[in-house]
């Protein structure tokens, strides 16, 4: 965690528990929350070796600070309660919508939650970001869309169906020139012999 926005978020929940309108131990348990959502958001497509990088300045810094493994751990334990509640992370990262269907099955997402969830899913929101807008932790809102899917009452939207493109044309077979015999040709009466045989042929038309 770190940058700017995480920065001032730290300070932010400093002042909060310095004017005392939080306690010490909600401040604690706010940092680790924050440190478990990071970690599982960076180690959601990563199964290989970990190590914590020494020059990285974090924006805050846990009473306790976790071990690797503990971290691990912890992050494991987490996805095992979310695919308890639906055994898929498809709907972690795209944008939800209510269904409008009635719940299929009970859930333990208290009413004014839910509510407050399904009037926010409009399709063009994923769970993080849903979870920024209701100021909760990306792993509580997680949770609350894997049972409320379960239930029948959040979906991801289907990508629209793209036709098959139209069959190309089937060339239609050109039938080959029909070879026709030579028609008959006028004699060449400058041969001699041409001549000489038309002249007896007229003589016999006289006849």
């Amino acid at each position: 965690m770190g940058g700017q926005p995480a920065a001032g978020a730290g300070r932010h929940a400093e002042y909060l528990a310095g004017s005392g309108l939080i306690g010490p131990g909600e401040l604690e348990l706010a940092r680790l929350a924050a440190t478990l959502d990071g970690a599982q958001d960076a180690l959601a497509q990563h199964d290989g070796e970990l190590r914590f990088d020494p020059a990285a300045r974090p924006a805050f810094r846990l009473a306790r600070p976790l071990s690797v493994l503990e971290l691990r751990g912890a992050i494991g334990r987490r996805r095992s309660l979310l695919d308890g509640c639906w055994p898929s992370a498809e709907l972690d990262r795209a944008p939800l919508r209510a269904t409008g269907a009635a719940p299929t099955r009970r859930t333990a997402v208290p009413r004014r939650r839910r509510q407050a969830l399904l009037a926010a899913a409009d399709g063009t929101r994923t769970a993080p970001e849903l979870a920024r807008l209701l100021g909760r932790s990306t792993y509580g809102t997680l949770l609350d869309v894997r049972q409320l899917a379960a239930a029948g009452l959040l979906a991801a939207p289907r990508p629209a169906a793209v036709p098959d493109p139209p069959p190309a044309a089937v060339p239609q077979a050109v039938p080959p020139d029909v070879l026709l015999p030579p028609g008959p040709r006028s004699p060449d009466s400058s041969d001699p012999e041409v001549g000489l045989l038309l002249r007896l042929r007229a003589a016999l038309e006289a006849l």
